[in-house]
């Protein structure tokens, strides 16, 4: 059985009256299981049941069944102590409920149990107005009406003995809820609805999000380096030996399950580090140690709508834009590669190979490092596979007005010099790394090939059809519940931690 809803909000007006005179509303989800909170993700329909109760006559006007998606930021200010912040509804979907199934008059008795099913389609994007703020990046606002998941909002997880863990800052959040609003008439003229109640339930939304190309890293990116040169040098006070050259390619995307993204008990991806030797004179490639994989979680929020994709080059400047980045890192695995070999390369074996012979071997090769004069060089290769920890809860890649996520696999390899038994130094590289979210089978999702029959085909092509307009009786309403305009106002507060457990647990929501 579902656990009730919580009221949240009263009219002033009803202040004086007792919490037992307020209407009493009940959401019960589909399919609910108790205790949790229950995901959804692109195409997913939810559907569910208002039950609403009083212990005394209520007149009412309107009642509005919602579901909502918002996000709320708070950044510490820099010039002046506290903190600023932004509270965005980007999705507002309103539930289409007839005149018959209101009672007549409109109040509500005691002792009887009114009903209202409602049912919302998760959608795969969002309408353009709601990223009607200025931009610098022509492609950002495809990114920003990408429906974004739930983000840094507490819930139970699926084990029942912890919280989920997004690694996502206190400072940010991203909701989405059931809300239910039954609201009355003013008497007075020009005066706002009275709200007799308003009650929220919490569901969680992880949207499928497809492979996006890869990112184009410039050499001033504070957030990733794909390539690194390092001398390599027999002692602290000795001459170099040569210089190691470090790069690698942003590997395939590490896709999530909507069910469940923090439990990946395989390997989602794999990361190839090039290494290249570029010696002095006949110096031999140095021996390799050990290779440490991180993930370096980033989150980026602002008070004010992003106008391109984050980057931590002008990161300096952000608190004074209201802008700020939290970093967590993951460890992944270490492995040991001292049994990798190194291949000897000459710039006479590029020149003696015929034009028509594949040079694919060779293009993925590192180019020489910045003091390469010779013809000789030393090239290897360490593939390093990405393995997700379960301990943690993983959201796909997003950018949306407010909030972004992104990550970087951080690959470190340590290297001894010849003849050299003190020094172990390393080197690191920061590779781009997107997390999508596959959709779920039967969703309807873009791209997926419908097969059908040719018997289906002729039934459809030599079937007669009519060109005439509807006519007006014909007509039925099919669009969808209205969204609501963009809001990006100062941070309203946040009562939700003021909850019990056993109420955040349950899914109900206090705003």
């Amino acid at each position: 059985m579902a656990t009730s809803s919580i009221i949240t909000r009263g009219s002033s007006s009803l202040a004086n009256f007792t919490v037992r005179s307020r209407p009493k509303v009940n959401i019960i989800l589909a399919n609910q299981t108790d205790g949790l909170v229950p995901s959804f993700t692109t195409g997913d329909t939810i559907k569910g049941t208002v039950t609403i109760t009083v212990d005394h006559d209520t007149r009412f006007d309107d009642l509005e069944i919602t579901f909502e998606g918002t996000s709320r930021t708070s950044v510490e200010r820099q010039s002046m102590p506290g903190r600023t912040g932004a509270y965005h509804t980007f999705l507002r979907l309103r539930q289409p409920i007839d005149e018959s199934a209101y009672p007549t008059p409109r109040v509500l008795e005691p002792g009887r149990n009114y009903e209202f099913p409602f049912t919302f389609v998760v959608p795969e994007r969002l309408l353009p107005h709601i990223c009607n703020h200025a931009k610098t990046n022509l492609h950002v606002e495809q990114s920003h009406t990408l429906l974004p998941p739930t983000f840094g909002d507490p819930m139970i997880a699926s084990n029942r003995k912890s919280v989920i863990d997004d690694m996502a800052p206190e400072m940010c959040r991203i909701s989405y809820l059931v809300r239910v609003t039954l609201q009355r008439k003013p008497m007075a003229q020009n005066a706002s609805p009275v709200t007799l109640v308003s009650v929220g339930k919490k569901v969680r939304v992880i949207p499928a999000v497809d492979e996006e190309p890869p990112l184009n890293v410039e050499d001033n990116d504070g957030l990733y380096s794909v390539r690194k040169e390092k001398d390599v040098k027999r002692g602290l006070m000795r001459g170099k030996l040569g210089r190691l050259v470090l790069a690698a390619a942003q590997p395939k995307p590490v896709q999530l399950s909507p069910s469940d993204t923090g439990n990946c008990d395989s390997v989602s991806t794999v990361a190839t580090m090039q290494l290249r030797f570029d010696p002095v004179g006949n110096e031999q490639p140095p021996r390799l140690g050990t290779v440490w994989s991180k993930l370096r979680v980033s989150t980026f929020y602002s008070s004010d709508p992003w106008g391109d994709y984050p980057s931590a080059a002008c990161i300096k400047s952000w608190a004074q834009m209201g802008r700020a980045m939290y970093t967590e890192t993951v460890p992944l695995s270490t492995m040991c590669v001292a049994s990798a070999q190194w291949t000897k390369h000459t710039d006479t074996d590029l020149e003696r190979r015929d034009s028509m012979h594949s040079t694919s071997s060779t293009d993925s090769l590192p180019g020489p490092s910045a003091s390469f004069a010779g013809n000789t060089y030393y090239t290897a290769s360490v593939v390093v596979p990405v393995t997700l920890p379960k301990a943690k809860s993983f959201v796909p890649t997003f950018y949306s007005c407010l909030i972004a996520r992104a990550y970087a696999l951080e690959l470190s390899i340590s290297y001894h010099a010849a003849n050299s038994k003190i020094l172990t130094p390393t080197a690191s590289l920061k590779v781009p790394l997107q997390l999508t979210c596959e959709a779920q089978p039967g969703t309807g999702a873009k791209g997926t090939v419908v097969d059908i029959s040719q018997d289906e085909v002729n039934t459809q092509f030599f079937s007669p059809r009519s060109i005439a307009p509807p006519s007006v009786s014909e007509l039925v309403p099919v669009a969808p519940p209205a969204y609501t305009s963009v809001q990006v106002s100062n941070l309203p507060p946040d009562r939700s931690r003021m909850l019990p457990p056993s109420v955040t647990n349950s899914g109900s929501v206090r705003v």
